[in-house]
């Protein structure tokens, strides 16, 4: 088996491509979860097994993105991932947890909602964290 990485001709294909996957992944996930999003029968039971399976597809996806990067690129995005998620993770919980403990009175929503909306703050400071940590493992390589 070789060792040499392929680097795509096309790499905005790759990146449309993989854009494309990840939505209809969504999609389909999200109509799933509208139709049969109820909390009792097999509802809970086919949204977790269409959202498994969308996962599944994305993953694939970015496993075969992920083999075309060159080591530069493979490199920045490892680096991004544990530096800059690392940061914005720490920063998201701060973040967090203030918001819960110290003003309790302003989180009025229901707890699966509430539930959601962390995991996103937390989603959210981790994509930032990472986003800012990439752009400066390029520049400090430019």
């Amino acid at each position: 088996m070789s060792m040499e990485m392929r680097v795509s001709e096309h790499p905005l294909r790759r990146y449309g491509a993989l854009m494309a996957v990840c939505m209809l992944a969504g999609a389909i996930a999200g109509g799933v979860s509208a139709a049969f999003g109820d909390r009792s029968g097999a509802g809970p039971i086919i949204v977790a097994a269409s959202v498994g399976l969308a996962m599944a597809a994305v993953l694939w996806v970015c496993a075969r993105w992920w083999r075309g990067l060159d080591e530069a690129a493979q490199e920045a995005h490892k680096w991004a991932w544990w530096w800059g998620s690392t940061f914005g993770l720490a920063i998201g919980t701060v973040a967090l947890f203030t918001l819960a403990y110290g003003t309790p009175s302003v989180l009025t929503a229901a707890p699966d909602d509430l539930l959601l909306g962390g995991a996103a703050l937390i989603g959210l400071a981790q994509t930032l964290g990472y986003s800012i940590a990439w752009a400066v493992w390029w520049l400090q390589r430019r």
